[in-house]
């Protein structure tokens, strides 16, 4: 049975992904054996589900039917900082402010429970990864790397979630949106910027024809 790995995420705006590479210029010479997310892979995990059967799917798109009651929100992006907080720092984020991203993972998650999908036992921390640091060496100094980089204030307009499907490669992760659920139940043209990850998304009725595939 064929199997996908899927999380669903926020696409910040082009130029606020490239505001953001720019700013962490510094910090990417500083630290080389970091592995820096590329420009375009930019995002904001709300939930992650990992690998799953693609019978999963269907529910995986109805849950997003919940969104339809979330109105379109602002939300912005400062500061940085590292995981763990203690020990060698493995991730290196930049931080997410705005209480409707949570509620909208609260109700996601609701909506996500009555699917018959699992909840997540971590607490959500809202962060967007920009390195990762391997397991064999250390990723450096975090407060180092906290006074070598500047992160200037970023707000956007945030009018849509994707389920987005994540295939391990050689070479990094590769993106595919497999389905956009727009925020307040408005058409495709109330997103406002096109996602930078490839695929132009499965409707719900083609999710579940592509699942019966493997039975």
């Amino acid at each position: 049975m064929r199997s996908l790995r899927l999380f669903y995420a926020v696409w910040p705006p082009e130029r606020v992904r490239r505001t953001l590479w720019r700013s962490l210029a510094p910090v990417r010479e500083f630290l080389p054996s970091v592995r820096w997310v590329p420009q375009e892979r930019l995002h904001i995990t709300v939930r992650f589900i990992g690998d799953v059967s693609t019978r999963v799917l269907p529910r995986l798109i109805a849950a997003t039917e919940a969104l339809d009651q979330v109105a379109p929100f602002e939300i912005g992006l400062s500061g940085t900082g590292t995981f763990p907080g203690r020990g060698p720092p493995r991730v290196y984020w930049v931080g997410v402010s705005g209480r409707p991203l949570s509620g909208l993972r609260k109700r996601l998650d609701r909506a996500l429970a009555h699917e018959g999908v699992a909840r997540e036992n971590r607490t959500f921390s809202p962060h967007l990864t920009v390195g990762r640091a391997s397991r064999a060496r250390s990723g450096g100094d975090g407060a180092r790397h906290r006074n070598a980089v500047t992160i200037p204030d970023l707000v956007f307009p945030v009018a849509a979630v994707h389920l987005v499907r994540s295939e391990l490669l050689p070479g990094g992760p590769r993106y595919t949106n497999v389905h956009r659920a727009v925020l307040g139940g408005g058409g495709p043209s109330s997103d406002p910027e096109s996602p930078p990850a490839r695929g132009g998304g499965l409707s719900r009725g083609a999710a579940e024809r592509e699942s019966r595939k493997d039975g």
